[in-house]
């Protein structure tokens, strides 16, 4: 991280690199995923709709996790990639999960 980058900068840097290899992965697991992003309160949420009836499926991650450290990017997706988080968003009863600062995926209760 350049000494000048402020967490605002790194937060959005983090999020696009994660964001790309996210829709990468979506897309080689559902095909005709549509996949949006946006912040919302302290985390950054990918939303995935796979085809007319697949229904929305959502990824929060922290920002705080996103900042931490160096390159946090490659550590948080190695961390999803462990806790297969295509697996438990597409076959799962959770529709909504949580990577929590511990490198554990975690549902979030239904709304």
């Amino acid at each position: 991280m350049a000494q000048s980058e402020s967490n605002h900068d790194k937060l959005d840097r983090v999020a696009r690199q994660m964001g790309s290899a996210i829709r990468r992965q979506a897309h080689r697991r559902w095909e005709t995923v549509r996949t949006a992003e946006r912040n919302q309160g302290g985390r950054h949420v990918w939303r995935f709709q796979s085809g007319p009836d697949g229904g929305d499926r959502f990824l929060h991650v922290p920002h705080e996790v996103m900042v931490h450290g160096d390159d946090p990017a490659p550590v948080l997706l190695e961390q999803l990639k462990k806790a297969r988080w295509l697996d438990q968003l597409d076959e799962g009863s959770a529709t909504s999960l949580l990577l929590s600062k511990s490198g554990r995926l975690e549902p979030l209760p239904e709304k």
